[in-house]
């Protein structure tokens, strides 16, 4: 009997689920994981602003399918025989021995597995104005559903009078748009910027 081949995919957000389930299409025999550091899985980061802007208010919407399943490890186990394994962190990566070393970061329990192919889907990383004050208080990134969740907070508790967007992409022009629609409360000004990003990594074809 051919042995499985194991297919790993680090990062769960958007891009990660997406190859997964393109590998999985690709080699129905497959074993295809997929490695998330965050809680959450296949996060609709596009809605981000309209969750904060109370646009909706249950947070699952950002993480169901159109049918309103939760796309949690559970689901993709049984929708597409897909193990994903959420707050685990892939802390290296050894390209000689086809290892990937992983923690979970809720119970701290380490392990390793070996791959065929490795995606690496992780997205990218905010670039903050080289200005000082990026680490006061109040400042934040909206790039994750912990930022969501942040500013959804800050929204429902209707203190912030003013704010201001840096940012010219879709989540940027999205969120004055929307926050608009917090009680008047908050004036929104776009500043468009370049916005420059970690490059986004991927094993060959499968």
């Amino acid at each position: 009997m051919t042995p499985r081949r194991r297919i790993i995919v680090i990062g769960g957000s958007a891009a990660g689920p997406k190859a997964a389930a393109k590998a999985r299409r690709i080699d129905n025999n497959a074993q295809v994981v997929i490695l998330q550091k965050d809680p959450d899985l296949s996060m609709a980061s596009c809605g981000y602003p309209y969750y904060v802007g109370g646009y909706f208010d249950d947070r699952n919407m950002l993480l169901s399918t159109t049918t309103g399943v939760t796309r949690n490890p559970l689901f993709y186990l049984n929708a597409k025989d897909i193990e994903a394994k959420v707050n685990t962190e892939v802390t290296s990566i050894d390209p000689k021995k086809h290892s990937v070393s992983y923690k979970n970061i809720a119970t701290g329990e380490t392990g390793s597995l070996v791959y065929d192919k490795l995606v690496i889907a992780t997205g990218s990383v905010p670039s903050m104005p080289p200005v000082p004050g990026t680490d006061l208080q109040g400042i934040t990134t909206l790039q994750s559903m912990k930022d969501a969740d942040f500013l959804r907070k800050v929204r429902d508790e209707g203190k912030i009078k003013k704010a201001v967007v840096i940012g010219g992409g879709l989540i940027g022009i999205c969120s004055p748009f929307w926050t608009g629609s917090w009680q008047n409360l908050w004036k929104t000004m776009s500043a468009a910027r370049a916005r420059t990003s970690s490059p986004r990594t991927a094993s060959q074809p499968f």
